[in-house]
């Protein structure tokens, strides 16, 4: 294998010797490389087998390109099949080995949405009201939990007061219909396969021998379970090669832990490191202003991008008035930047949170740019697919009475949610399946009227009928037949005629989808195909448009690149986000996070920030973020009306925070507030114009001006003191002193 195209860094990773290697690699540094050579190298030069390699990815996609390139270095067909995401690995060994923790092989998983529809029904059972317990957030608690490899009896004996009891019987009952219903959520993927390894001994040691060597690739985003996973599958070996950068670490809010990094040597002793500081994407100011701003940081590794190539051009900072002067220069600088030689597919919008898109799409439609949403309202979440859906995991698995239930109605039947209540009250009795209750006549039709229980009857035959054949048949023409059977199409006119031409198109694209897995699986099952629709991610569906212009939120673009990549909202309270300003760790992860948007650039980055943002309907002064302070001055062009007298970054972020500027002329619909006080700061002058004392009490519906909708979990303090920890629909609660946030009560 020629190694000659490496350089010394990457090499020296590449060709280490057995036992625990970590590579710290910076952005663009070549990680993807690194990893994939030295698979190619073990093959080689180790005279390892294919199946003696399980490689750890983050997403479906990093994992084919994975395979891809190994072939490409080894030959075809030499790449190791078991290279996946965390869950997608997790899948392989439950359907295998499962049984030893309650499992069918043809267990069911459910998403996010799914996993809500689950906690609603439990909850309505229960009688818990979902108006003070969103299902969201009793979802987001139990992941939390799952996660933190709590209990249900834990979480209940460890239950403080009346509202953690009641969540925690929530999740007694909601695990219970997991497993009435053979499935898993996705944080069962990771718990489930952990709990069978520590618990059962020979299935740890069947795979633990067998995989000699174990890699893992984004290692600053695996969570606690994710290591103890790692840590089992290379405990008979002892040869870990994992790969991540502790820079990029951005996903604390759903449970990756920066410190199985920055801790790596503690629990595998005897690490070799490596860095990879070189970087092959971004120009030498890009990368320079990148480092001035992560060196803020103290919880890190340590390293410093650098580049063969030129600085390139600036990056520019430009100050406009309010959002839709943001807007109206994001369509100004996408058709400078088109002037050139790029594509609008070059262009790439970055920003916070989602919430942030709805102006920049409305100036796009305007100006008839097109546009991709990365993350929004994904493809496998829209209703009609996941109807047809339904109806494909209720053929794969009898017992998933969540999926029956969706659909036991769609397309109407007359069927009443009484009698389907009747129905599965049935099966919980019986303690069998909803086909298998639905057959007993005698018993259905004592709480069912005639008719009825004929077209339940007539329900579950069709769908038993279509099981009965499914080795005959294949994948895509098992859907095109479940769609024609159930008339979908009618029934989507009939349900609204207006968007039914999109959605039937949507419907189209699954089986297509279909046919192009039957084709890359040679023919796999039924349940591979659910697999993969139910693992896909949102860097799985980034369409390759050259002449779409992509928006996303930084999250969603960790692992991407872009020739030109615009930062909207570059501002305190946003990013910096709100919720986080008050905890060291979170303010660091959200240097992190700034960190990764600058670094996805190749050629070019511009950064928006505005003088006002509305609010809940009023304008609020807005200042530039903390992250502009620290990049050098040197390295930005500075664009716009400026605030202070120099006109530099640095001079604007530390005037900023003294001394506000009130905007020198109105915006349409700005509420005009009293003149601000030369001395007063800006929290200072808010509160005084818009705060009043309220009383906020647990379980409270309330509203924060750029987080939404939420829900009072804990009152803490009081006075200037008053501490408020709040759930909001996204899954993650977050912590305000009351006094700064300017949170209102809706209840």
């Amino acid at each position: 294998m020629d190694l000659t195209t490496l350089n010394d860094c990457q090499g020296e990773a590449v060709t280490a010797a057995d036992g625990p290697v970590l590579v710290v690699a910076g952005a663009g540094s070549g990680k993807t490389r690194v990893l994939t050579t030295r698979i190619g190298w073990l093959l080689e030069q180790r005279c390892c087998e294919p199946w003696e390699i399980l490689a750890f990815t983050f997403t479906n996609k990093a994992a084919k390109e994975m395979r891809e390139r190994v072939d490409g270095l080894v030959g075809e067909g030499r790449a190791p099949r078991w290279v996946g995401t965390f869950h997608a690995t997790g899948v392989r060994i439950l359907r295998s080995d499962g049984a030893a923790v309650g499992l069918e092989p043809s267990f069911a998983i459910y998403d996010t949405d799914d996993s809500t529809r689950l906690i609603r029904k439990v909850a309505g059972d229960l009688g818990v009201d979902i108006k003070q317990y969103a299902p969201s957030m009793l979802r987001s608690t139990v992941s939390k939990w799952k996660n933190e490899d709590v209990s249900p009896t834990q979480a209940a004996s460890d239950a403080d007061n009346f509202r953690e009891e009641k969540i925690a019987a929530v999740y007694a009952r909601y695990e219970k219909g997991l497993r009435d219903c053979n499935a898993c959520d996705f944080d069962d993927l990771i718990l489930k396969t952990v709990k069978l390894l520590e618990e059962n001994d020979a299935v740890c040691e069947k795979y633990a021998a067998r995989f000699r060597y174990v890699l893992v690739d984004e290692f600053q985003d695996t969570n606690p379970l994710q290591l103890i996973l790692v840590k089992a599958l290379s405990s008979v070996h002892g040869n870990v090669f994992a790969v991540g950068d502790d820079d990029q670490s951005i996903y604390s809010w759903r449970g990756a832990c920066v410190e199985n990094m920055l801790e790596f040597d503690s629990y595998f002793p005897g690490t070799k490191l490596v860095r990879l500081e070189q970087n092959y994407r971004s120009s030498g100011n890009i990368l320079d202003a990148a480092n001035a701003v992560i060196a803020n940081n103290k919880r890190r590794k340590g390293k410093n991008l650098w580049t063969e190539d030129g600085p390139g051009d600036q990056l520019t900072a430009e100050l406009v008035g309010d959002e839709e002067d943001e807007a109206a220069q994001l369509v100004e600088l996408i058709r400078q930047e088109c002037e050139g030689d790029l594509r609008r597919g070059d262009i790439t919008v970055l920003y916070r949170t989602n919430a942030q898109s709805r102006v920049l799409e409305e100036a796009l439609r305007l100006a008839s740019i097109p546009y991709q949403i990365v993350g929004a309202r994904a493809f496998y979440e829209r209703k009609e697919v996941r109807d047809v859906l339904a109806y494909l995991k209720l053929i794969n698995n009898p017992n998933d009475i969540l999926s029956a239930m969706r659909v036991l109605n769609v397309p109407k039947r007359r069927i009443g949610t009484t009698s389907a209540k009747h129905l599965t009250d049935l099966a919980d009795r019986e303690d069998c399946t909803l086909g298998e209750a639905a057959a007993q006549a005698g018993l259905l039709e004592q709480e069912i009227n005639g008719p009825t229980c004929r077209r339940i009857r007539d329900f579950f035959e069709m769908v038993t009928n279509w099981r009965a054949d499914l080795d005959e048949t294949t994948v895509p023409a098992l859907v095109e037949r479940v769609v024609e059977e159930i008339d979908f199409v009618s029934h989507l006119e009939r349900d609204d005629p207006i968007s039914a031409p999109a959605r039937n198109e949507n419907v189209a694209a699954l089986i297509n989808g279909a046919y192009e897995f039957h084709d890359n699986s040679d023919g796999g099952t039924l349940a591979q195909f659910l697999e993969q629709t139910a693992l896909v991610a949102d860097a799985d569906t980034i369409e390759d448009d050259e002449g779409v212009v992509r928006l996303m939120t930084v999250h969603a673009a960790k692992g991407l690149e872009f020739p030109v990549v615009v930062i909207v909202g570059v501002e305190e309270n946003l990013m910096p986000h709100a919720s986080n300003l008050d905890d060291p760790a979170a303010l660091e992860e959200e240097r992190r996070l700034f960190y990764v948007a600058l670094t996805r650039a190749r050629q070019r980055v511009h950064l928006l920030h505005a003088r006002m943002r509305r609010r809940f309907g009023q304008r609020d002064l807005c200042l530039p973020s903390r992250f502009l302070g620290e990049i050098p001055d040197a390295l930005v062009d500075s664009r716009g009306e400026s605030p202070t007298a120099s006109g530099s970054l640095a001079g604007l972020f530390g005037e900023s925070l003294s001394r506000p500027v009130v905007p020198s002329r109105s915006f349409p619909g700005q509420r005009r507030r009293p003149a601000m006080p030369p001395s007063a700061t800006a929290v200072d002058w808010q509160q005084e114009a818009s705060q009043e004392e309220v009383a906020f009490y647990p379980g409270q519906i309330v509203a924060h001006p750029t987080l939404g909708q939420g829900t009072v979990a804990r009152v803490e303090g009081g006075g200037d003191n008053l501490k408020l920890s709040i759930d909001f629909p996204d899954g993650e609660r977050r912590h305000f002193l009351a006094r700064f946030a300017k949170i209102r009560p809706l209840d």
